[in-house]
């Protein structure tokens, strides 16, 4: 992808647009989701995103895109699945059962377990991929990357996104299982809070989403 080309740059920002629309909470997200240039704009709410990393300067930013984009959460997720598929059904539940309550371990294995048959190969890259992306606007509108580097790692980054997800469905699926893997939660917290954002983001016909493809 050349990202020096205006048009792609202009196809990448509908990207940007998408993929950071994920990443937003609180009481009511989806007019947010709809103008991301607001989120962007403020330089304050970025600068709280990146201190919740302790974050501060270019060097410890570019060390957690870099996580982002070759390990992220996925790579654990990977791990504790290919764990559990291993065992029986029986040998699950009772190696999940065996991890003392308050070990972060038990509410990612809960997770794991529970989207075990249900995510497309890449998992919960989603996750990674759009805090990814809305990590590295937030840097670039702070200083902390050249407009060369927010460019080529968005680019990259979308890259992969189409080349593991061919929906937006599986993408948003993929997204709060990592969310809720990430945070974590046993009891499905991310999901059962932000099902009704997500499924706007899908069928509303003014979401960001509906604006680019992922085939």
């Amino acid at each position: 992808m050349d990202y020096y080309n205006l048009e792609v740059r202009q196809q990448l920002s509908l990207y940007i647009h998408a993929l950071s629309s994920f990443c937003l909470k609180g009481h009511n997200p989806y007019p947010f989701a709809k103008n991301m240039h607001l989120i962007f704009e403020n330089k304050s709410r970025l600068r709280q995103l990146l201190y919740q990393w302790e974050i501060d300067d270019a060097r410890m930013l570019k060390d957690k895109l870099d996580w982002f984009f070759q390990a992220g959460h996925r790579k654990e997720f990977r791990n504790s699945s290919m764990l559990l598929s291993g065992l029986s059904i029986s040998e699950r539940a009772s190696y999940i059962q065996s991890v003392p309550e308050g070990d972060p371990r038990k509410a990612k294995l809960i997770v794991s377990n529970h989207y075990l048959t249900r995510l497309p190969a890449e998992g919960i890259a989603a996750y990674d991929h759009s805090w990814l992306v809305y990590a590295c606007c937030a840097g670039y509108e702070l200083g902390y990357l050249t407009e060369e580097d927010k460019w080529r790692i968005v680019a990259a980054s979308v890259r992969n996104v189409r080349m593991s997800y061919s929906s937006w469905k599986d993408y948003a699926i993929g997204y709060a299982a990592g969310a809720d893997f990430a945070e974590p939660s046993s009891s499905f917290d991310y999901v059962n809070r932000h099902q009704d954002y997500l499924i706007k983001l899908l069928v509303a016909p003014d979401s960001p989403l509906r604006q680019i493809s992922l085939s």
